[in-house]
């Protein structure tokens, strides 16, 4: 048998399924984008792989490494399509799901209509028993209670159970013991224990991420187990090695085994967003940039994010479709517009595009597969920014009469021509895309002139001058292969295990020796989870946090701990807070109170990150080769000075750059996965790292 060489990867999508694949040997890469398959996902991602090894001239037993992101878990959620899933909670806490929070993001919207819980009434289910906030049975647990519902439960068809009780992050015997005889009566049933994925306080979160959990268990078993049966296959699928490992992207941007993904599917929610901003941080450090805002446009949404000193931001606190979810997670602004997002006229007359998408079936009019409503990828295909040689992926050509047609449909109700029409529709969904940049930076009191703008995805290097202008970002960087760069995300993160403990109290009354008891406990898991792994002692990693707030507020803010906590290190702790405090929001007291809310760990299991390609020298000017034609291309205004129209624009194979080149715009930069749009005045430099250095003018 062949020594396993191939590193590969792939990143399912609402439209297109992303793949790459790395030889360790030669560090040459390959990449390959097919469409979706959304009646099996798992076809879609194994043809995405085997193109992407057949073009290394390698087969799937050479294969060391695999990656996988997808939104599997996130459009079950969206579309709900997981399993009938049943909750089981405390005795008058059965309406616990639909009561919620108090918070309404339309506050003042009198026709917004909550949508109603992943789990309906009939099948929420309560048992006597009670644990206290300090961990002490105040009440037997009722077996009687449990064996009723799981009657109920076998009659209406459960396929998955929930088990919240309260104040079982102290103490979770009652769930332990629920859980093992629900399994016990509803052989084949997955039943999923709250603390078993999240052992903090505040219920409703905690039953939230539990039921997510159940909700996406039996989808994710079949999906993952169909996928794990087509990448084993030596006949029709990819014939993988059983020693090669499988692992999946976690929405906090760290990888989990496939029989982890299997068990807590919850953690796969937007992981392939995660994926990308994981591959920007580290395309971007190769340039030596560390600041940076990423702006992944694909078919069907645009996922923004902030990079600061190289180093995603995580939360704890996320929603998905108002499902709370109390995970780590990369901070991602996820907005409904894309390359397959839909142009309309509202009631008003306005245009506006998406949320709606044309998604991989049956996808843009342009892709002549039956769509006919415009989407943003007509519009770009009207304007030149595609030709009408492109092929998307390298297969799909493009029907430019289809999207000159579907545009015209809303250009006449506009009063405009169809240029004018698709032009209109580029700066509506820009607009947009704006606006999601100035959540996660202007409205946290971050200046987007400090970073740099990373567009990616099949869309975004088409887009990003624009985005940038409009924001004042001086410069842009379009890594290699942005099209793929979610898939390259997953052959560059490491192995991840977040532990997070409860532990409510005022600074003043935990002694250092207590703070570090619980930290060195904590410490030891995470270590002893990275073991499991097979991870090696010496690329173990485990740091430590805790959560602290003021006395009397509601959410608190995560402090990094060292591993080993003596005195000083612990009374120095407020003053980190208040500091944090300030930076976070402004404002701080450092003669407040402040009390601790949890302790925890990230051990981290470092792999060994491939080696990306290095362009060869090359002067200024790009070797005549590069070029491969020119066509006329529109470009709005960007400023007053700017007078809009059609220009003819040069195009370059990216492929064919060398470091050092410099591209004047206006031009088209082609590539498999993407095309990169270079405006009047832009100046586009391609770096020894691989990636193309955009300055705009001011």
């Amino acid at each position: 048998m062949a020594a396993a060489r191939l590193r590969v990867a792939s990143d399912v999508g609402g439209t297109f399924t992303d793949s790459i694949a790395y030889d360790e040997a030669s560090r040459r890469i390959s990449v390959s984008k097919v469409p979706t398959t959304p009646g099996n996902r798992a076809l879609g991602t194994v043809a995405g792989l085997k193109r992407a090894v057949a073009a290394q001239g390698l087969s799937g037993a050479e294969i060391a490494y695999v990656g996988h992101g997808m939104t599997t878990a996130t459009n079950a959620v969206i579309q709900r399509k997981g399993g009938r899933t049943a909750f089981v909670t405390n005795r008058g806490f059965r309406d616990l799901l639909l009561i919620g929070r108090q918070d309404r993001p339309s506050l003042f919207d009198v026709d917004d209509v909550r949508p109603p819980p992943l789990v309906p009434q009939e099948l929420c289910y309560t048992a006597a028993g009670r644990i206290d906030a300090a961990g002490r049975e105040i009440e037997p647990l009722s077996l009687a209670d449990l064996e009723a519902a799981a009657a109920d439960m076998r009659a209406r068809g459960v396929e998955a159970v929930a088990v919240t009780f309260l104040h079982s992050y102290a103490n979770p015997a009652h769930e332990r013991a629920a859980k093992a005889l629900l399994e016990r009566l509803l052989p084949g049933v997955p039943v999923c224990a709250s603390t078993e994925i999240v052992a903090e306080f505040r219920e409703f979160e905690r039953a939230s991420t539990a039921v997510l959990n159940a909700y996406l268990r039996p989808i994710m078993e079949t999906y993952l187990g169909s996928l794990a049966g087509l990448l084993g296959d030596r006949e029709d699928g990819l014939g993988l090695p059983e020693t090669s490992p499988v692992m999946v992207i976690e929405a906090s941007g760290g990888l989990m085994t496939l029989d982890s993904a299997r068990e807590k599917p919850v953690h796969t929610v937007l992981s392939g967003p995660a994926g990308g901003v994981v591959g920007s941080a580290h395309v971007a450090g190769l340039a030596g940039i560390r600041d940076i805002v990423t702006m992944d446009i694909g078919g069907t949404s645009t996922d923004i994010s902030l990079i600061r000193e190289g180093k995603p931001i995580l939360t704890r606190q996320a929603r998905l479709e108002t499902v709370p979810i109390r995970l780590p997670v990369i901070d991602i602004n996820a907005i409904g517009a894309g390359g397959g997002s839909i142009a309309w006229i509202d009631d008003g007359g306005a245009l506006r595009v998406g949320p709606m998408s044309a998604e991989a079936v049956p996808g843009p009019a342009a892709y002549g597969r039956g769509g006919t409503r415009p989407t943003v990828t007509d519009a770009n295909l009207v304007l030149g920014r595609f030709g009408a040689d492109t092929r998307l992926g390298g297969d799909l050509t493009l029907d430019l009469a289809a999207a000159r047609a579907a545009v015209a449909t809303i250009a006449a109700p506009l009063g405009l021509d169809v240029v004018a029409a698709a032009a209109g529709i580029l700066r509506v969904a820009h607009a947009t895309i704006v606006r999601g940049i100035r959540v996660v930076s202007v409205e946290r009191g971050l200046d987007p002139r400090d970073f740099a703008l990373v567009p990616f995805g099949g869309a975004g290097p088409m887009h990003g001058t624009p985005v940038a202008r409009d924001l004042a970002i001086p410069r842009l960087l379009v890594p290699p292969t942005p099209g793929i760069l979610c898939a390259l995300g997953q052959l560059v993160s490491d192995l991840r295990h977040d532990l997070v403990e409860t532990h409510v109290g005022a600074h003043a009354d935990f002694a250092a020796g207590r703070a570090a008891g619980i930290v060195a406990a904590l410490t030891a898991r995470g270590d002893a989870l990275l073991a499991a792994d097979t991870v090696p002692p010496d690329r173990r990693t485990v740091s430590a946090f805790v959560d602290m707030r003021y006395v009397g507020q509601s959410y608190e803010l995560p402090i990094a701990l060292p591993a080993r906590l003596d005195e000083v290190d612990w009374a120095g702790v407020p003053a980190r807070f208040h500091d944090a405090h300030r930076a976070r929001f402004g404002h701080a007291d450092a003669s407040a109170p402040v009390e601790c809310v949890s302790f925890g760990v990230t051990a981290v299991g470092r792999i060994d990150t491939p080696v990306l390609p290095v362009l060869e020298e090359g002067g200024a000017a790009p070797p005549p080769e590069a070029r491969t034609g020119s066509r006329p291309v529109y470009f709005e205004a960007l400023s007053r000075t700017d007078i809009p129209g059609f220009h003819d624009a040069p195009v370059f194979a990216r492929a064919a750059l060398r470091a050092g080149n410099v591209v004047e715009g206006p031009a088209v930069i082609e590539e498999v996965s993407a095309t990169t749009i270079l405006y009047p005045g832009d100046r586009a430099v391609a770096d020894a790292s691989g990636s193309l250095i955009v300055e705009m003018p001011a």
